[in-house]
């Protein structure tokens, strides 16, 4: 939830502000790039709303087939407040996690990784056609202008990272710290606490932790792969 928070917040205030939308029209794709971006763009679409729906389906089952596996999740109901019929809480609760939150984490980090791959891609193109240069020049020599363009190419790039950065930075933090903690909670949930025999709990709670490190590894492979392109190009 925490998480959720964050992540809503930043890209809110990207797009209220209109910075979001100022980076986004900044990038200029050439047709190569824009068609690779594109099959990328539903790979992560095709692959986001597959967990969204994953994840709804087994808490579905949780909230309303387990005979309140999940009720501890509406407190101060069935603690403080006692209430005849979970019904109405329970979908209120199902809404809330099952597909708002779950929207919240899941489509941010596509996101997030979305343009982490396009921004990595761009730099593929200007190596290869720095590589291609050098490869078509005299004995390996290549004109200032043609060092130039390249440069120019780059620090493009490298200035819509930064925009990229200035609002994202929040979130990857964020992801980091609260993915790595709820990974750790999940982990220990998961070796001291296996009293639950019902084996789609199980696979529920397994699928949360395969989520969890996915969702870390997205988080660091972004940055890697875009500092990487930055540092050494």
């Amino acid at each position: 939830m925490i998480l959720c928070t964050i992540s809503q917040s930043t890209y809110f205030a990207a797009s209220y502000s209109g910075s979001l939308d100022r980076m986004l029209q900044s990038i200029k794709l050439r047709e190569q790039c824009a068609i690779y971006s594109r099959r990328i763009a539903v790979i992560y679409t095709s692959i986001s709303w597959f967990m969204v729906l994953v994840n709804s389906v087994f808490l579905f089952y949780s909230v309303f087939f387990t005979g309140g596996y999940m009720d501890s999740l509406l407190a101060p109901i069935t603690t403080y407040v006692s209430v005849s019929n979970l019904l109405v809480p329970r979908i209120v609760l199902f809404v809330v996690i099952g597909i708002y939150l779950s929207s919240a984490w899941i489509f941010s980090h596509a996101m997030s990784f979305m343009l982490a791959t396009i921004f990595t891609y761009q730099y593929k193109v200007v190596s290869a056609s720095f590589e291609k240069v050098l490869a078509e020049s005299d004995e390996g020599r290549v004109s200032d202008a043609d060092v130039e363009i390249l440069r120019q190419k780059h620090q493009k790039i490298s200035m819509s990272v930064d925009r990229a950065d200035d609002f994202l930075m929040f979130h990857n933090v964020g992801a980091f710290c609260c993915q790595l903690f709820g990974g750790i909670l999940l982990l220990y949930d998961m070796i001291f606490y296996r009293a639950e025999n019902d084996p789609v709990i199980i696979f529920m709670r397994v699928f949360w932790m395969i989520g969890v490190m996915s969702g870390l590894s997205l988080t660091a492979a972004g940055g890697i792969m875009v500092n990487h392109y930055v540092s050494t190009k």
